[in-house]
């Protein structure tokens, strides 16, 4: 027993030496700052940003809404007529007017003289030398001489070139003579539906024309 007793204490105090005598390995622990700048826009994980790229994308657009306009009326009255009967079927409606230009002439003249005196002795002048004219009476070019209102910008062209010769030098005034024209609108909507045979309807045979707009 004396002898177990010693060999365990030997093995035990060799053990010792043995982790007494191997180099201590030391774990530190390093610690990284980093510096944060302020006022910058926080970091977003790409995830997010791809989420909320297709968020934005999957979104539909809002369409434009769409009205049914019947018309052109040349008489108010008419385009009256047709909006009650849109409001006693229920179906909001409004009229709207517009003025269209349904003519345009070129309005050939000389520029205003002084007085009306003058006026006459220019044109006497101008009937002389063969030119065909009158005195313009009325409005911003009354006391001027007129020389022709036409239709055509050719024979415009063709009329300066002749008064080129005659060493006249005129002004042209383009004209546009426009008309109103009435429309009766009604917003499509589930609401107040107006399908094919209730346009018929309405028109009464009448050569008019039912067409789709931008409300």
């Amino acid at each position: 027993m004396r002898w177990i007793f010693i060999s365990l204490v030997v093995i035990n105090l060799a053990y010792l030496g043995m982790q007494l005598s191997e180099p201590q390995q030391l774990i530190e622990d390093k610690t990284i700052t980093v510096p944060v700048v302020s006022g910058t826009a926080p970091i977003n994980l790409l995830s997010e940003v791809t989420e909320k790229t297709t968020r934005q994308t999957s979104a539909p657009e809002k369409s434009e809404a769409l009205c049914w306009a019947v018309g052109p009326y040349l008489i108010e009255v008419d385009a009256k007529n047709m909006h009650a009967r849109l409001l006693a079927l229920d179906i909001s409606a409004r009229l709207e007017n517009k003025a269209v230009v349904v003519k345009k002439e070129f309005w050939v003249y000389l520029e205003p003289l002084a007085n009306k005196k003058m006026a006459l002795r220019k044109l006497k002048e101008l009937q002389k030398r063969g030119v065909d004219s009158f005195v313009i009476t009325e409005g911003e070019l009354a006391n001027g001489i007129s020389l022709g209102l036409f239709a055509q910008k050719e024979s415009v062209d063709r009329l300066l070139k002749k008064l080129a010769k005659k060493k006249l030098v005129p002004k042209v005034k383009p004209l546009e003579r426009k008309r109103n024209q009435h429309w009766v609108v009604a917003p499509i909507n589930k609401r107040s539906v107006i399908d094919e045979k209730t346009r018929q309807r309405l028109l009464e045979g009448k050569e008019k024309q039912w067409k789709q707009i931008r409300c």
